[in-house]
């Protein structure tokens, strides 16, 4: 099955735009949770290892601003630079699942 260039290009706009939201989502709860702001004691409570529940949301964030990057050149690429013609569905499905691979491993490394 395939779909135009145009349509994929929308879907990576979609994707990017969702990564842009996981960005601001980790690194809000990055700052959020640090030990200067005043609402580090409702985020992180009585938590085990907070240090390393923080640098995973920085890890996470930092990935979520690549993939948005990435996203974006593919956009990009896809609206303007590649000529009208059709494109297998299965790319986006695959791209897909290398984000959530990433986050998947990313967020297990310690």
């Amino acid at each position: 099955m395939n779909i135009t260039s145009i349509s994929m290009s929308y879907v990576f706009l979609v994707i990017l735009i969702i990564n842009l939201l996981c960005f601001l989502y980790f690194k809000f709860l990055f700052v959020s949770s640090s030990k200067e702001n005043k609402k580090h004691d409702a985020i992180v409570g009585d938590m085990k290892d907070p240090a390393s529940w923080r640098k995973t949301n920085n890890i996470m964030s930092y990935t979520s601003l690549f993939w948005s990057l990435i996203s974006l050149i593919l956009f990009v690429y896809t609206k303007f630079f590649l000529t009208s013609g059709l494109i297998s569905i299965l790319i986006p499905f695959a791209y897909i699942f290398f984000i959530i691979i990433s986050f998947l491993v990313l967020s297990k490394k310690k």
